[in-house]
Parts: structure tokens; C-alpha cells; sequence
């Protein structure tokens, strides 16, 4: 019986952990460039996207380099949000980086 309620009291303190982890990722913020500097990227540390800005030299991009640059701008947000996001854990809980 009281083995179930240290479980649940441990239970406890993992989510407030776990909810105090969400509040630091969405404080956090990445801005990402494509390759040619046409499109940035921010993103918060939960993978939110919160704002794209495409230069002015865009306009003389083709769609098809506008889309790779878009593409290679989302992709970098995403990794570099991705090893924040696991170096803020890992110091949160104790695990050492890689």
C-alpha cells in the first residue's frame, strides 16, 4: 500500500519535472538560414515554428530554389532545435551529452 502511494508521489514530481521542461523548450528560440540567406526560420525549443521571414533576393529565386531553401532552413531549425532541446534534458535529468 505504501509502495503505491511513494510511486504516485514520484509520479507527482516527474510531471511537475516534465511540465517545468515544456516551459524552458518554448522559451527557448532557434533562428535558421537556408544556404543562400533567403529564408530564416524561428522556431521555439517544442518545435514551434514562430516566424519565417523571406529576404527581398527571393523574388529572384525559381520556385524550385525557393523551395530547397525553405526546405534546408526547416531541416536546420528543426536539428539544431532538436540538440538544444536534448542537452536541456540531459542537464535537467542528470545525463550527460554525447
Amino acid at each position: 500500500m505504501f509502495d503505491k502511494l511513494g510511486q504516485l508521489k514520484d509520479l507527482w514530481k516527474l510531471k511537475g519535472q516534465m511540465e517545468e521542461m515544456k516551459k524552458r523548450l518554448d522559451a527557448m528560440v532557434i533562428k535558421a538560414q537556408g544556404p543562400k540567406h533567403w529564408v530564416e526560420i524561428t522556431m521555439n525549443g517544442s518545435m514551434e515554428v514562430k516566424e519565417v521571414v523571406v529576404s527581398a533576393q527571393a523574388k529572384q529565386a525559381t520556385e524550385a530554389e525557393l523551395g530547397e531553401e525553405i526546405k534546408a532552413a526547416f531541416n536546420k531549425a528543426i536539428r539544431d532545435t532538436q540538440m538544444m532541446a536534448a542537452q536541456a534534458m540531459g542537464s535537467n535529468f542528470g545525463i550527460p551529452n554525447a
